[in-house]
Formats: C-alpha cells, sequence, structure tokens
C-alpha cells in the first residue's frame, strides 16, 4: 500500500462539530398583529449553564451565540421575518467592548436590567441610536435607575410577574411622565388575567406564552478551531498583515474558511459565486471578520482539535496538486467535501448553504480520487480503480499536503506545552 495517512474525521466529529439554537417569541399588539420577535437565548453542547440571570449565566456569551447563530449561522430572514427584531444587550456590547454585527433599521437592543448606568453605558446607548438601532429597556420596575435612558428609549419591557399590584399603573404613568414617545411591552402574559391588567394599564404590545411560546430553531455547525481564531485576530491587530497572510491562516481551519465563503456567498450584491479564498476575505473585510471570529469565541463555539488544521491544509493542498489546472476550485471542492464529511452532510448541501455552484467534472473527477484513496486507506483496504489517476499519484498528493499541512501548521500555531495556548498534536494514526 502507498504511503498515506488516514483521514479519521469520523472520530473527530463529536470534537469539531456543535448545535447551535436560538428561540424566538412573537411580540404583537392588541389586535393580535405581530410587530415582532424577541430572540432567545438556549444553551447548547457547547454553551450550556444556568438559567439566564442565574449563578453562572454569563450574559455575554448569551448574546455572543444570539448574534453568531442569526448572522452567521442562520438566515436572518427566515428567523425575524419582516417584523422587529429584539435582541438582549449586555453592558460590553453597549459600550463597544464587543461587536454588533446585525444592520440597525428594525433591529430593537433590549438594555438588560442588569447593566448599570454610568458614563459610558449612556455614550454608548446615544452611539447605537445614531447608528440607527432601536432602543428598549427590558425589565423595568418602579423607580428603576435606567429611567435616566428613558429618553432615549423606543419601548419599555415591564415583566407583569415583577411588578405587581398598582404597581404596575405606579410605573407607566412614572414613565409617560419622563418618555412619552415610548411604547410599552407587557412581557410575561400567562392568562387572560394578565392580559386585562395589562390593557387595562395602557399596555399597547403584548407578550407572554399566552400569546405564543418561543420556537426554537436549531443547526448543527462546524465550529471553529479555538487556536486558529485567537491566531487570526492576533494577525488582525498586527499592522501590515496582508489579506494573503490571513488567508494563509484561515485555510488551515473548514470552519472559519466555509464562514467566509458563506458571508460573502449569500449577500446581496454578489452576483457570481466567490470560491476563492483570498478574495472572499478581501470582499468580507476585516471588520467583518473580526466580529465572526470574536462572537464564536465569546459564545464558546470553539474545538481544540488540533489534528483538523494539518488535515483541512493535506486535503485542500493535495486537490490542488491533482487538479493543477483549476487550483483553487480543486482546494474549495476539497474544503466542501471535509465540512460535509465531518458533519454527516452531503457535498453538494454543504455547497449550496454555502452559496457555491456544483464543481466543473475535472474538479469532481480529483476530489473523487482523493476521496476514495482516502477511505481505503482509513479502512486499509486494498485500492480500487480510481479513473484517471494512478495510485501513486493521489497518494504522493495526499503525503505532500500532509506534509505541507503540518509544516504550515507548526509554523502558525506553536505547539502547547502544559495546557499553553495550542494543544499538544496527537502523532500516528487515529
Amino acid at each position: 500500500m502507498p504511503v498515506s495517512e488516514p483521514d479519521a474525521t469520523s472520530c473527530h466529529r463529536a470534537e469539531v462539530w456543535a448545535t447551535v439554537a436560538v428561540a424566538r417569541q412573537r411580540i404583537e399588539d392588541v389586535s393580535g398583529r405581530a410587530i415582532g420577535h424577541e430572540l432567545l437565548f438556549r444553551p447548547t453542547a457547547t454553551a450550556a449553564g444556568s438559567g439566564e440571570g442565574g449563578a453562572g449565566f454569563d450574559d455575554d456569551a448569551a448574546t455572543a451565540g444570539v448574534l453568531a447563530v442569526v448572522t452567521t449561522h442562520l438566515d436572518l430572514a427566515d428567523i425575524a421575518g419582516d417584523g422587529l427584531l429584539f435582541i438582549n444587550l449586555p453592558r460590553s456590547f453597549v459600550i463597544g467592548s464587543l461587536p454588533l454585527p446585525l444592520p440597525p433599521g428594525r433591529v430593537v437592543l433590549e438594555l438588560l436590567e442588569r447593566v448599570e448606568v454610568d458614563d459610558q453605558v449612556r455614550a454608548g446607548v446615544e452611539r447605537l441610536r445614531g447608528d440607527g438601532y432601536l432602543i428598549a429597556l427590558d425589565d423595568v420596575v418602579l423607580d428603576d435607575p435606567r429611567l435616566a435612558l428613558a429618553e432615549l428609549a423606543d419601548f419599555v419591557k415591564v415583566d407583569l410577574a415583577a411588578v405587581p399590584g398598582p404597581a404596575l399603573t405606579a410605573v407607566v404613568d412614572q414613565l409617560r411622565a419622563r418618555a412619552p414617545q415610548v411604547r410599552f411591552i407587557a412581557e410575561r402574559i400567562e392568562t387572560e388575567d394578565d392580559r386585562s391588567r395589562a390593557l387595562a394599564a395602557g399596555f399597547t404590545l403584548l407578550q407572554g406564552y399566552l400569546l405564543s411560546r418561543p420556537a426554537v430553531v436549531s443547526r448543527d455547525i462546524l465550529a471553529q478551531h479555538a487556536p486558529t481564531a485567537a491566531r487570526l485576530l492576533s494577525r488582525l491587530a498586527a499592522p501590515g498583515t496582508s489579506m494573503a497572510d490571513l488567508a494563509e491562516v484561515a485555510a488551515t481551519d473548514p470552519a472559519i474558511a466555509a464562514r467566509v465563503l458563506r458571508a460573502v456567498n449569500n449577500v446581496s450584491g454578489v452576483r457570481l459565486a466567490v470560491a476563492n479564498l483570498p478574495r472572499a476575505l478581501t470582499l468580507l473585510g476585516r471588520e467583518r471578520l473580526h466580529q465572526l471570529l470574536v462572537l464564536d469565541l465569546v459564545a464558546g463555539f470553539g474545538h481544540q482539535d488540533d489534528e483538523l488544521p494539518v488535515r483541512a491544509v493535506a486535503r485542500t493542498r493535495a486537490a490542488q496538486l491533482l487538479c493543477p489546472a483549476v487550483p483553487e476550485a480543486a482546494a474549495t471542492e476539497a474544503l466542501v467535501r471535509l465540512c460535509a464529511h465531518l458533519m454527516a452532510a452531503d457535498p453538494p448541501e454543504v455547497a449550496a448553504w454555502l452559496g457555491l455552484p456544483l464543481p466543473e467534472p475535472a474538479v469532481a473527477s480529483a476530489c473523487d480520487a482523493l476521496d476514495t484513496y482516502l477511505e481505503v486507506c482509513d479502512r486499509d483496504l486494498p485500492l480500487p480503480d480510481l479513473g484517471a489517476y494512478a495510485a501513486l499519484d493521489v497518494s504522493m498528493a495526499w503525503f505532500t499536503g500532509l506534509v505541507e499541512g503540518r509544516e504550515l501548521v507548526d509554523r502558525l500555531l506553536p505547539r502547547r506545552v502544559d495546557g499553553g495556548p495550542a494543544a499538544t498534536r496527537s502523532g500516528g494514526r487515529s
């Protein structure tokens, strides 16, 4: 059998993929017409924790997870529809420490009750409002400290369970005196009595289980390689880093490369599919790449399987060597097939999600030969006919890809020592 190394991706699948989820709950007016939805955090296997506001709950990670899901992993239009989109906003996002990639216009940012109002927060709210975002104050109670920001708010949300009895009318009166422009949303409408109480107090918008329960939308995704993402962020921060340098790092991680291609190919204005990673990064831009990486890191959508970058480079490089006439197209198709294999999906389905056309025959033939070679090596089976390719040629392409992959990854991601930032790589067969 020719010199080879098994692909072994199936045994790593649990480490490199994640299920991301978000729930949406309807907000409606008194006639029952939906005016929008609130997006709600839902913990996943990679983002477990206590309930919202409880001990151990991380507001930053929850909001980062919601933003990552709706801006990268799922189609925003499918989740939000045509109405307003309400999203909880902790302090880090208000003051600009963490990125906010959603376009303004119909996005309502809910200032959480746990955000302490100070000069930084006021300046952040004024900036966000100036950028075109709508502002809501979430879970307001009587004499709430956030009333100091009421004149900047478009909506005020009141949890009926937290404001019992006559205090509800007092809250509404207090808000109307300070900010007559705001619209009131009564939350946690769970019974007809709750609805009647809210209407009697003057609320015009309602949200709660009586009207609709949150609907969860989830998707299996490839998680980014956390050390690669950190390295990319470091490169982005370094002056003089070229797009070629960024593409070199991004190419070592199939999740990051795929996400870049999807972000570019699934926006208006891109008329032809972009399959060239350096060009896709140029179109995406440094700021958007930074947002994409940071949100997934904060949300915890990352893995530490340091063999995957080697395999990613090896596959794409081998495909290029087997199809030298169109090397970029071959590398992209190899990436698509690796993503499909890791997620147990069909390559055409992954290509469609990335906004890419089906490969031309020469590219498909080269990648078919490579796939067959890796499968039989992994299972220690005799080599079948590889079509137009000699087994030795495919073997040498794969071996060259492995060597170049290990050299590149060792240069970009130094080995971890005693739990440092890059994991010690396992050797040999998996």
